[in-house]
């Protein structure tokens, strides 16, 4: 039986995460009743803590590179090109917010507030009258006589046209992400594909590197190299902060999620630092001679103090030659300590966990949802949206960006769906 035209389709948003939210309010804006649910006491508890609080959401460079996923990364590039390219951008301004470009091209409030982006938010969400419900969780989810029936823990239900679930993965789970969200999905038939940590910092053997005397050293501007069965296949640049137990830091970050993947499929995963990546071996080989000359008398530990932190040079005692004097010294034995530090290599055995991890990698299999709606190819009108789908961006406001840009798809498309839909 066709649906009636007249009727005004419910639609309720499971989880009021950026994705949420965004899919509440296009679909709100596209004519549908729409109910919000949220776990915590709060909308958007994860946006809060986005950029140290600072919120970068969004990007200029919108390479496709900084989307990640096990599938057919084409179907990223189809969902992020259902919006215009300034789409958040513009979507934000029209809600009153003011945003600043740094670091060429990461986009920040101007009052550098996520905040300022969640509020903006939630005043949409209050002038659609979007019937939003704070400190209730969903218990079940079931499809019966043509409508959908979510059951809350506080014994509350309710029937929809369709559903959104914008639920999150397992990062960050005290901020609410418990990968629940996987659990719904594969009662409607859906493969998930393994959730493993992203944008997180990693654990390394120590191999008789004391990472206690290091703990807290910075190195400003370092390369770090990820190798996997000894091959390298990542490399970033920027702050690396060396730990108790390893790295941390935004390079170490954009590497991590292609680290954990290849942990859990028991390959060999290894980290090479740089941390003078302008300065080359032949670049010290010509100033050996310089500073032997000028202060014979200092020891090559103290040169190499010069050059990187101190910290970090303690930690290493298996060097040789790091009491000699830079006069005792001939320019191979300089150039070989400090190749050490160009190539400071270890071995990964773990990454922080989900309680550290920014994102999750992997989620609702890709193949089983439509690009051009979010919509489930198993079950119609179940839509997916955000972290709880197999995708992942780069730091630099790519998760938010997705997030919203899916968000708005999913909503506008739930709402826009029942019109000639046939029910059953």
């Amino acid at each position: 039986m066709s649906m009636d035209p007249k009727h005004v389709p419910t639609i309720c948003v499971i989880g009021g995460s950026a994705a949420g939210m965004t899919a509440a309010i296009f679909a709100a804006r596209s004519g549908a009743r729409v109910i919000l649910i949220e776990g915590n006491d709060r909308l958007g508890r994860k946006i809060y803590a986005t950029g140290n609080g600072k919120c970068n959401f969004f990007n200029r460079d919108q390479d496709p590179g900084h989307f990640h996923t096990s599938k057919d990364p084409s179907w990223i590039i189809d969902v992020l090109k259902s919006q215009k390219d300034d789409f958040v951008l513009d979507f934000f301004r029209e809600l009153g917010l003011m945003s600043t470009m740094k670091h060429g091209g990461y986009y920040y409030p101007v009052n550098e507030s996520a905040s300022a982006v969640v509020a903006c938010l939630e005043e949409e969400l209050q002038r659609l009258q979007v019937e939003t419900i704070l400190s209730d969780r969903m218990r079940t989810l079931t499809y019966e006589k043509d409508a959908f029936h979510v059951l809350l823990r506080s014994g509350r239900i309710y029937q929809a046209d369709a559903v959104i679930l914008a639920m999150g993965g397992s990062a960050s789970p005290k901020l609410g992400s418990d990968g629940s969200g996987y659990y719904y999905a594969r009662n409607f038939g859906h493969t998930i594909v393994e959730p493993l940590p992203a944008l997180c910092p990693l654990k390394l053997e120590n191999e008789g590197t004391d990472f206690s005397m290091w703990s807290g050293v910075r190195f400003g501007d370092a390369r770090i190299t990820l190798s996997v069965d000894d091959i390298p296949v990542a490399s970033e640049r920027g702050e690396i902060l060396l730990t108790a137990y390893g790295v941390s830091g935004i390079p170490v970050f954009q590497v991590s999620g292609q680290a954990a993947r290849s942990l859990a499929q028991k390959r060999k995963v290894s980290i090479t630092i740089d941390a003078a990546p302008d300065m080359n071996g032949r670049d010290a080989q010509n100033a050996f001679s310089e500073w032997s000359a000028y202060a014979g008398h200092r020891k090559l530990q103290e040169q190499l103090c010069r050059i990187f932190p101190q910290k970090a040079v303690d930690a290493f005692y298996h060097f040789a030659d790091r009491e000699m004097k830079m006069s005792s010294l001939d320019c191979a034995s300089f150039a070989k300590a400090f190749d050490r530090f160009k190539h400071m290599t270890f071995i990964v055995k773990d990454t922080m966990g989900f309680d550290q991890a920014q994102v999750s990698s992997g989620g609702v299999d890709l193949s089983e949802v439509s690009s051009e709606t979010m919509e489930s190819k198993l079950r119609p009108g179940l839509y997916f949206a955000g972290e709880l789908l197999d995708v992942y961006g780069d730091c630099g406001g790519y998760n938010l960006q997705f997030a919203f840009t899916g968000g708005a798809l999913a909503g506008q498309s739930a709402a826009m769906a029942w019109k000639g839909r046939e029910r059953g």
